[in-house]
């Protein structure tokens, strides 16, 4: 026998009071009456049945202690056996694939399989449930109360997320922690088994839940822009199905629904294929790459896409040389659209010499006063630099060994400034500083000297100080896999986040520069008075790919009749019940 309660035994002292008010008597008082002989028939009736009345007495007592103990027994959970059933740790595989199914989805297949689990707990079993995607959320602690599991059930549904390798390795944790057997606890995972994330790993009993149906989805999509008005669609699929599929895709402007392009792609049976296909006539905002098809999961059929306006830089040149800087203006607004050429009251400004008033700016050869220098003094000799940061945007894409910063003169920065490269001596470079609200990338050398203008580090340089200064350093995805963090591009705050899912209603999102995709739609962000378009799909191959594991049923069936606790307690309210019956009987008699 053993207990998976004891700490309720304690209640059984409760019996001292009870056993204590059966042997507590009233002192009768005195009280003067007419005629004793009416009395004296009276008195010897109870004389001669006092004996019956205090052993009735005491079968009342031991039948409420019989009850009363049995209802203590019973709250201690007793059970027959020595060996404690272990605790159950129930996980539920929320993956987007869990969305799929035929007749019923995967997920209502692994909730109903849960469900008869929780219902075949024993008395002294307990069972915790939590969900796994992307991370593993505990939804119900380790209770013997089987409600707040079966509720907490009822609210599970598959996420658009796939499922994250490191949910594996946490539960592999869990599995291995595990040392001591009376403290073990079964973990048991449901899960389709198309993560694609490697396998179980052991100690972790895996269940499989629905058929390995036929299906295929789109793993990759993008959306760019080749000319004005022309824009680049790539996507590729992978099939599940066992012969060759032709499928039929759309692209389709989500804001008036019309279809931009129609295409057939073939794809082999159990293969890839992708496609790069030309689109006339796209227009800047939230796209759907839709691929028409009855399979098994239809979430990943969709590919949501954002086309972004080309946003340039309105720049200024004011250069004793501006040919060269034009010239690189121009090259830059028509590849990619980074500049737009303006005579005043520009953003950015390319200067040599003393820095310009705008709120960024680009300076080489400095001189004059400046908040982004102090103390311009003599003129270095050159040679290849110093390299202080060698991660850094600015030298990412140059080789500084190659670069002899002739002209450049010894001078001060600010401080908080942030160098990059560094002469010798110690005097920077090539830095960025920030003074009286402006920021600057400052580049201490000469171009006119040693031919540097015509050399390939010049535009180099322009293109990525811009883009480090405008917060433009990453490309800007059209699409990304749900799961994915995206940061917005910018430097100010995040003025809005706007969210269109598949029911096509846009919903508002808290304005964060680091945002979350966790659903499949498109997203709006605006920010630094630019909106940006980004679209998030499956994009999963393992969450479209085929199922993985073969089925198998866990010995968990319930207990025949009810448990020990269960027949404690019908004793107890049987005894109280015949106790109720003697004391009427008692009163009437």
């Amino acid at each position: 026998m053993n207990f998976g309660a004891p700490g309720f035994a304690w209640a059984a002292l409760a019996l001292i009071p009870l056993v204590a008010v059966y042997f507590i008597r009233t002192r009768p008082r005195r009280q003067q009456v007419n005629a004793f002989f009416l009395w004296e028939q009276v008195f010897q009736q109870k004389a001669a049945s006092s004996l019956f009345q205090r052993l009735r007495n005491l079968l009342s007592l031991l039948i409420m202690a019989l009850a009363f103990g049995a209802a203590v027994a019973s709250l201690t959970k007793p059970q027959f056996g020595e060996d404690r059933d272990p605790d159950l740790l129930i996980v539920l595989d929320r993956s987007v694939s869990m969305q799929g199914g035929a007749e019923q989805s995967r997920m209502a297949e692994a909730i109903e399989k849960a469900a008869g689990w929780i219902a075949a707990l024993e008395g002294s079993q307990r069972a915790a449930l939590a969900t796994a995607d992307t991370r593993l959320e505990y939804k119900v602690h380790l209770t013997g109360n089987a409600r707040p599991l079966r509720d907490a059930l009822e609210g599970i549904e598959a996420s658009d997320l796939p499922l994250d390798p490191g949910v594996l390795e946490e539960l592999a944790l869990l599995a291995e922690v595990q040392d001591d057997d009376e403290s073990r606890v079964r973990i048991l995972f449901l899960t389709d088994g198309r993560s694609g994330s490697g396998e179980v790993p052991a100690g972790v009993e895996t269940v499989i839940v629905g058929e390995d149906d036929e299906n295929a989805g789109i793993t990759a999509a993008d959306l760019r822009w080749t000319s004005r008005d022309e824009a680049s669609l790539f996507v590729s699929m992978l099939s599940g199905f066992s012969e060759e599929k032709e499928v039929e895709l759309e692209l389709v402007e989500v804001a008036s629904g019309r279809v931009a392009r129609l295409f057939t792609m073939k794809v082999p049976p159990g293969g890839e294929a992708s496609e790069s296909i030309q689109v006339d006539g796209v227009a800047p905002g939230a796209w759907l790459l839709r691929m028409n098809l009855e399979d098994a999961l239809a979430a990943d059929n969709l590919a949501p896409l954002g086309l972004n306006a080309p946003q340039p830089v309105p720049v200024q040149v004011g250069s004793p040389n501006p040919f060269f800087f034009q010239q690189v203006v121009s090259a830059f607004a028509r590849a990619d659209s980074l500049f737009e050429p303006i005579d005043d009251f520009a953003h950015l400004g390319l200067a040599e010499g003393p820095p310009p008033e705008t709120p960024v700016s680009i300076v080489f050869s400095p001189s004059g006063e400046s908040a982004f220098w102090t103390s311009i003094g003599d003129v270095l000799p050159p040679g290849p630099p110093e390299i202080v940061r060698k991660d850094h945007p600015l030298v990412a894409r140059i080789d500084p060994a190659l670069l002899t910063f002739e002209g450049a003169r010894k001078l001060t920065v600010p401080e908080g400034s942030v160098v990059v490269l560094e002469h010798v001596d110690g005097t920077p470079l090539l830095y960025t500083a920030t003074a009286e609200g402006r920021k600057a990338v400052v580049i201490n050398l000469d171009p006119s000297l040693d031919d540097f203008f015509l050399s390939p580090w010049f535009p180099v340089l322009v293109h990525d100080a811009t883009a480090l200064l405008m917060g433009r350093s990453d490309d800007f995805p059209s699409a990304v896999p749900t799961g994915s963090d995206v940061v917005i591009p910018g430097t100010g705050e995040v003025a809005s986040i706007v969210y269109q899912g598949r029911d096509e209603e846009a919903v508002e999102r808290d304005p964060v520069p680091v945002l979350a995709v966790d659903d499949v739609g498109n997203y709006e962000m605006s920010r630094s008075s630019t909106t940006w378009r980004l679209g998030a799909g499956v994009l999963s191959p393992g969450e479209s790919g085929a199922g993985g594991g073969s089925k198998v049923e866990l010995a968990l069936e319930p207990a025949s009749g009810w448990p020990l606790a269960a027949w404690l307690l019908l004793a107890a309210a049987v005894a109280v019940m015949v106790e109720e019956m003697l004391y009427h009987r008692r009163k009437v008699g």
